[in-house]
């Protein structure tokens, strides 16, 4: 993807996967104010920006892609958080990103191995980023990101996947991001902030957490109840999580504010 210069008149398009991500995003922005299930829309810096959460994983985020394909914009921002697949990645760091892999899918979105595509980030908006983590007191560890079809749970999956793609962490979500500015032809920024280490253990637990993230209070409670040993690493996931919602804060603050001002401001 070569620099494309950010289309002044239309607003940024922001994609999360999941609710706190989205959260952390709109806490930093102005005259926020909701379009529909899941849409917002507000003011960052000087520019306008339309808030998307479009839940876990390619095949999802590719629906939710589906429904804005012919809405004009200027920019597309895939922000969030990944897991490390290297050591000395740690939580609530900045991966500063030059480019984006993801193996080919299908038209059902199923993941061809043999194939896998690069997508390079847009190199001024990844200066901005590189200026904003500094401003942001967030520390950065350079290096790819891997968009995988499944999560990784275990450390060993996780070793092993950054060995055989050379990325140093993983999320679900930004190459298909990055497969629809290339479509439209628009600058790419993908901003992660790291929530689990490559040693950290993630629980192989199903069915209390939507889609999007959000918890199942009675399910979450019942399967602590019937799987006790679960509970240490929930609570240290739960850790995890606040410090990257910070983090994400912060940088998108920073970020926002070092962007270049569009035609006006919405009124």
């Amino acid at each position: 993807m070569s620099e494309t210069p950010m289309r002044d008149s239309a607003p940024i398009a922001i994609f999360t996967a999941l609710t706190w991500e989205s959260a952390a995003v709109r806490s930093v922005l102005r005259q926020v104010r909701r379009e529909q299930e899941r849409v917002w829309r507000g003011v960052a810096g000087n520019r306008e920006v339309i808030v998307v959460t479009g839940g876990i994983g390619p095949r999802r985020t590719q629906r939710t892609m589906d429904q804005f394909m012919a809405m004009p914009f200027s920019a597309v921002f895939s922000i969030g958080c990944a897991g490390a697949l290297v050591p000395g990645v740690t939580t609530g760091q900045l991966v500063l990103a030059a480019e984006v892999s993801m193996h080919a899918m299908n038209e059902e979105m199923r993941a061809d191995e043999t194939r896998l595509q690069r997508f390079p980030v847009d190199p001024q908006l990844l200066s901005y980023t590189r200026t904003a983590a500094v401003k942001a007191g967030v520390t950065t560890a350079d290096g790819s990101l891997f968009t995988s079809p499944k999560i990784l749970f275990t450390p060993e999956e996780k070793a092993q996947r950054g060995r055989e793609i050379g990325a140093i962490a993983v999320e679900m979500e930004s190459g298909v991001h990055a497969t629809f500015a290339v479509r439209r032809g628009l600058p790419f920024l993908v901003l992660r902030v790291i929530l689990d280490g490559v040693d950290m253990r993630l629980p192989m637990v199903k069915g209390f957490t939507t889609p999007d993230g959000d918890v199942r209070a009675f399910k979450a409670a019942m399967h602590v109840v019937t799987h006790p040993h679960h509970l240490p690493a929930l609570l240290a996931l739960k850790r995890s999580q606040a410090a990257a919602a910070q983090a994400l804060a912060r940088l998108c603050s920073a970020l926002f504010a070092l962007l270049p001002a569009g035609a006006k401001e919405p009124p």
